[in-house]
């Protein structure tokens, strides 16, 4: 009933021309633009793939990224609208956008095989408080649900709020393979000090995804 009657006072609306229905139509998500270059997570010089560079791998490093999207237009304005104006229904459409596409990188898939616990990049408390939700949690539950991963949102932690010396995991992860979930790279310093924390804490893999860069 809730959702009948948010519908009805608000309707969704494509965030690309306006047309009721969605948040995507069928014409601006074919228009939407990939990240057809994958780059390795060291360096960011372009690798097949996203694998990381035999000559950037280490044992604190990302084994691997795939980022589906370019971080603009519709998708840009998608993930601004979910984190500062709190429309926590365009998450399901967020993700099926996702899913119509990761597919391509055979790699991702292929890794998806392995059954990597699904962790999210968390939010320092304060934060999450103030936002009232962290959307890397909230997005990927639904895509772990989808890949059938098992889903651990506890699993790391983010006790400060700096980048540098920020995480903790809440568990040792012995041989444990992961896929850490983030919604867009920059300079992919937040996952890198996070995979560092993992690593440290047993992951033999992290393989990195975000929606956008």
């Amino acid at each position: 009933m809730a959702d009948f009657l948010l519908d009805f006072f608000f309707p969704r609306k494509c965030l690309g021309c306006g047309k009721q229905g969605s948040y995507f139509c069928s014409y601006c998500l074919n228009r939407l633009f990939l990240k057809n270059e994958p780059i390795c997570p060291v360096c960011s010089r372009p690798t097949p793939k996203g694998i990381t560079h035999r000559q950037c791998l280490s044992v604190q490093t990302l084994d691997g990224l795939t980022c589906v999207f370019a971080y603009q237009g519709l998708i840009k304005k998608a993930i601004k609208k979910l984190k500062d104006r709190f429309v926590t229904d365009l998450a399901q459409d967020l993700v099926e956008a996702l899913l119509s596409f990761c597919g391509e990188n055979k790699a991702f898939v292929k890794f998806c095989q392995e059954k990597p616990v699904f962790v999210p990049m968390p939010l320092h408390p304060r934060k999450k408080r103030w936002r009232g939700f962290n959307q890397a949690e909230l997005l990927g539950e639904m895509i772990a649900a989808n890949f059938n991963l098992s889903f651990a949102p506890n699993l790391l932690v983010k006790t400060k709020t700096t980048k540098q010396g920020a995480f903790k995991v809440s568990q040792p992860l012995p041989g444990q393979k992961l896929i850490l979930f983030d919604d867009f790279w920059v300079t992919g310093k937040t996952l890198k000090e996070a995979t560092k924390a993992l690593k440290k804490a047993g992951a033999k893999k992290v393989w990195g995804l975000t929606l956008a860069r």
